[in-house]
């Protein structure tokens, strides 16, 4: 399942006229790009959450015969988010799925990501992507009485962040509601493990890029032109 039906309000004004899943990087449509590299792991049916601008891409898209796979919509008249578009598409899964981000670009080995759930069972598992961040200031950890403990200047700190590709099971549906505006991310996630799901992670070392925002699509896009085939699928 690829998630395209958002606003894409962070690349405007390109997305006045275009929908974000079909900007070209590297000279081919987002959506392509990521439906190729999924096929790369022997993904062959997909279904493709769309909304804002939708026509353009089904009419682009088409049934996915081109691509050499199978391609079918979950429609809404208006973005309902990450966790809403997926609930769109409820009528049309029937078991255990895999969910993609429709804004980035990865070279993320899914069938690793695949059998890592398999192996740890739950309710669903999130691919993660290792960040750094310089922290340009003093670092100072204090007690309950502000006595400093500890200062380090201008640290790196490294965090684990979700790099939006899952796996989850069916029934994880459930727990979002039908045709409202809701977020995986702050509503879903939290939702799941407040109520004693199991959400698993999985991490490993691979190339990640959200193309969500002017500079981050720029960026990529001059990284692929430059170093032709970035992404090594396997």
């Amino acid at each position: 399942m690829i998630l395209a039906g958002g606003a894409g309000t962070r690349m405007r004004p390109l997305t006045y006229v275009v929908p974000k899943a079909l900007l070209p990087v590297g000279g081919k449509p987002l959506i392509e790009r990521t439906i190729q590299y999924l096929k790369s792991y022997g993904i062959k049916e997909f279904v493709i959450c769309v909304a804002y601008l939708k026509k353009q891409i089904i009419s682009t898209i088409g049934d996915g015969s081109n691509l050499d796979v199978k391609i079918v919509y979950a429609e809404t008249d208006m973005p309902f988010g990450t966790a809403g578009q997926l609930k769109s598409a409820e009528p049309l899964i029937n078991g255990r799925f895999l969910a993609m981000n429709g804004d980035i670009v990865t070279s993320l080995n899914v069938s690793n990501l695949i059998s890592s759930h398999q192996k740890c069972g739950g309710i669903g598992t999130i691919a993660l992507k290792k960040f750094e961040v310089k922290i340009p200031y003093g670092y100072i950890t204090v007690d309950k009485d502000g006595m400093i403990q500890r200062f380090e200047e201008k640290p790196t700190l490294s965090f684990m962040a979700n790099a939006g590709i899952y796996v989850f099971e069916q029934r994880m549906l459930d727990y979002i509601p039908k045709e409202k505006i809701s977020s995986l991310e702050t509503e879903t996630f939290p939702k799941l493990i407040t109520s004693g799901e199991f959400l698993n992670s999985y991490y490993e070392n691979a190339y990640w890029a959200d193309v969500g925002s002017m500079t981050d699509f720029e960026r990529v896009n001059d990284e692929i032109l430059t170093n032709g085939q970035l992404i090594q699928q396997k």
